[in-house]
């Protein structure tokens, strides 16, 4: 799916402009600014609060949980949210969530204030993510989306690691409240209007497929995983010798090459299927976290980290053409930001118990667990989406 006019799923000929998406991705990754950076602020954090690991996971879990919850909230009754007033009130969220943070200077105001940051992610991501479902070619979409998610990191991380040497975890914080406010000049040129596609409102949630539910719950899985390590990545290149700008640039040359992620599912889309991407990247995803965890050096480091970056983007948007197939109407899939960031929540808990406990190694095997379970839930659920899509082609 070009991000241009063309056949819309409904059939109706409709899709946003060119400009209606920029400023639809624009946005959406302003949104997901802290997420973004989230390792180097956690280990800002660590050293300005003087917070153990496990207190600082506590606190991103909490931001997570918060977008998770209102997600939830927002994608049973999407219809009910008007796209650009619904965003505006996010942005206004998060960019006073980004201010107060900067000045709060104990555990519990922190948690406060990165949970009123949740309350707007959540706001924002899962009214992009329904837009983004109800368009002509979602995998393809949100495989677009994940790109200019890279493009955004690679810049964003070479700024933060010099906003944290300016005024430590608050230039960080200040940083995001920064990039919140410029996604708000966007915002006229923001869909005011969903696609027909996104408009079905016949279809109960009870009448879903259980292979949509099932490819919810690996979501889940895969970002649960995923976020074990990503959220103590910082901490990880400290313990292999890098500093926080060093580890600022392999982040940014990372998100440069997770360009690679999405754009090859873009390609590929689901030419293969929806099992054998997935399955194959999963595999490569297990080996990446062992090396994280065992080689200690910062040749390990710079290889290990952008490949661990990279695999995770090139399947989420496999797994969110499989919520497409599962509820065209696009409320899976703007419940998957809620998927995705309940994951991240309990990621960062979980990573804040197992490196307090056992170190990196406790990080690396976590989360080779969530990607077993990975493994199994997509065995069950790739033969059905397949089976899905085919039928949708033919009566296309």
């Amino acid at each position: 799916m070009a991000l241009a006019s063309g056949t819309a799923a409904d059939g109706t000929g409709r899709d946003f402009s060119r400009l209606q998406w920029c400023a639809l991705l624009f946005v959406v990754c302003c949104g997901f600014s802290s997420q973004m950076v989230m390792p180097l602020w956690v280990g800002a954090v660590i050293q300005d609060l003087h917070l153990s690991e496990a207190a600082a996971g506590r606190i991103g879990s909490m931001e997570f949980l918060a977008v998770a919850i209102v997600s939830v909230l927002v994608a049973l009754r999407i219809q009910s949210f008007p796209t650009r007033p619904t965003v505006i009130v996010g942005l206004i969220l998060l960019i006073a969530g980004n201010v107060a943070s900067a000045f709060a200077h104990s555990e519990i105001l922190l948690t406060a204030a990165r949970m009123l940051c949740g309350l707007g992610k959540g706001l924002v991501v899962a009214i992009v993510f329904s837009l983004a479902a109800g368009s002509a070619r979602p995998t393809r979409a949100f495989a677009v989306l994940n790109v200019v998610y890279a493009l955004f990191s690679t810049f964003f991380y070479l700024v933060v690691p010099y906003a944290i040497s300016w005024d430590g975890a608050g230039g960080a914080f200040l940083s995001m409240g920064g990039v919140a406010i410029l996604g708000a000049c966007f915002m006229p040129f923001f869909p005011a209007d969903r696609l027909s596609a996104s408009e079905i409102s016949g279809l109960r949630l009870r009448d879903l497929p259980a292979f949509g539910y099932l490819a919810f719950a690996a979501l889940i899985i895969l970002w649960s995983g995923h976020n074990m390590v990503f959220t103590f990545i910082e901490r990880i290149g400290v313990r292999d010798g890098l500093d926080v700008k060093a580890i600022g640039q392999v982040l940014s040359l990372s998100a440069f090459l997770t360009i690679a992620g999405p754009g090859l599912a873009r390609a590929i889309d689901t030419r293969l299927g929806y099992g054998v991407p997935m399955l194959t990247a999963v595999a490569l995803k297990i080996a990446t976290v062992l090396v994280i965890g065992y080689v200690a050096t910062a040749t390990s480091f710079t290889l290990a980290v952008p490949a661990f970056m990279l695999l995770s983007l090139f399947i989420t948007p496999y797994v969110m053409g499989v919520l497409s197939l599962a509820d065209p109407a696009g409320r899976l899939a703007a419940a998957s930001s809620a998927a995705m960031t309940a994951g991240s929540s309990l990621g960062a808990w979980l990573g804040g118990v197992a490196i307090t406990a056992a170190g990196p190694l406790g990080l690396s095997w976590g989360a080779t667990a969530h990607f077993v379970i990975f493994t199994l839930i997509v065995l069950g659920v790739a033969p059905l989406a397949n089976r899905r899509g085919r039928a949708q082609a033919a009566a296309a």
